[in-house]
This record gives structure tokens, C-alpha cells and sequence, in this order.
């Protein structure tokens, strides 16, 4: 029997298409940062165009305060970077810093997250996150720099069982973001949820 596809969705229980808009309006999980802060977001010497433009709209999905590329600004690809950024390269402050200190670009108080395999290295998932990170990405190919690694307060690893060990960059970040965001909604749910009956 066919469906009435305009009709199917009059009943309690729908499962039909929201747009992400209209979800989120409801949910607001936005309201997180009316308890802790946005998160800083910085790669090391990205060189693929289409990595940078993702790092951008992935950072704006976050909701991050700042995004820094360390390195050269590559002048000729800025279209195509923005491009692929879409609208995210307007909704959040990004930079390219020839600065190779990352508490020059932070704040004194601000956790420095570096997501790298490494010796001392712990894993994502069995970790507790802090309430004001900053996320360092390396390279695509090299990685992140031994300077670069020596800066940080935590290294974190995702455990990847494949036969292919190593994530795209930008696949990592989201991992990464997204893992750190659920612990913040965890953690501050209480206040999340009171906050929200009372409006």
C-alpha cells in the first residue's frame, strides 16, 4: 500500500526529516557555554586546502572562541579554503601565526590538548577532559613537531582498530570535539536541564 508521504508524519512518534535547524533551535545545546568556556582550536602547518576549509566548519560546529593555523598563509588557496569553509569562515575568528608559542596565542589558564600518538599518550576514551581546552592537530603527513608536543598538558590518542592506523586529520579532530563535547553536556547536564525549565 502506498504512503501519503505528507500525511505521514500526523501522528505522535514521527520519525520523518527535521532540518538541523529547527532540532537544535529546541534543544539549544548551545547552552553549554553559558557554564564553561569555547574551546581554542589550533593545527600545525596543515597544507591541504580542503583540511583547512573543514577545520574551519568543524570548529564553527563546535562553537569554538579561536582557531589558529600555525604556519604560512597560503595566499593563492584562500577561495578554495573558504569555499569549502562555507559559511563557518564568517562565523568564527580564524587566523593563520607565525607564532610558535601557544601560551603567546591562549590564555595562562587554558589546558593544552595535543591529539597525537605518542609515547606518553593517553587514550580519548579513557580520559577526562578539562572545561577549558585548547586542541592541537598536527600535520597531515608529519604529524605534530616535537616543540609543538613538548607544549602540551595532556596527549591523547584515538584508538583506531582498522587495518589503516591513521585518521585524516580533520576525522580526528571531529572525534576529538565532539568526544569532549559530550563530557561537557555530561557534566554540566543538571545545570543545562534547570537552566531550561525555567525559561
Amino acid at each position: 500500500m502506498a504512503v501519503n508521504k505528507s500525511n505521514s508524519c500526523n501522528f505522535a512518534g514521527c520519525m520523518g526529516y527535521l532540518k538541523s535547524n529547527h532540532l537544535f533551535e529546541s534543544i539549544q545545546p548551545e547552552a553549554l557555554y553559558r557554564f564553561t568556556e569555547r574551546p581554542i582550536v589550533i593545527g600545525e602547518q596543515l597544507t591541504d586546502y580542503q583540511n583547512i576549509g573543514a577545520l574551519i566548519r568543524l570548529s564553527d560546529n563546535l562553537g569554538a572562541k579561536d582557531l589558529f593555523f600555525l604556519g604560512e598563509e597560503p595566499v593563492k588557496q584562500m577561495t578554495k579554503i573558504r569555499r569549502i569553509a562555507a559559511s563557518s569562515h564568517g562565523n568564527l575568528n580564524w587566523a593563520f601565526s607565525r607564532e610558535t608559542e601557544i601560551r603567546k596565542l591562549v590564555t595562562p589558564s587554558a589546558t593544552i590538548i595535543a591529539l597525537e600518538t605518542a609515547h606518553e599518550a593517553k587514550s580519548l576514551f579513557e580520559l577526562e577532559l578539562p572545561e577549558n581546552p585548547v586542541f592541537v592537530v598536527g600535520n597531515e603527513r608529519f604529524g605534530m613537531s616535537e616543540s609543538l608536543l613538548a607544549q602540551a598538558d595532556q596527549v591523547v590518542y584515538i584508538p583506531v582498530p582498522g587495518l589503516t592506523r591513521s585518521l585524516n586529520v580533520t576525522h580526528a579532530a571531529a572525534v576529538l570535539f565532539f568526544e569532549w563535547l559530550r563530557q561537557m553536556q555530561y557534566k554540566f547536564s543538571t545545570k543545562i536541564n534547570d537552566e531550561q525549565k525555567q525559561l
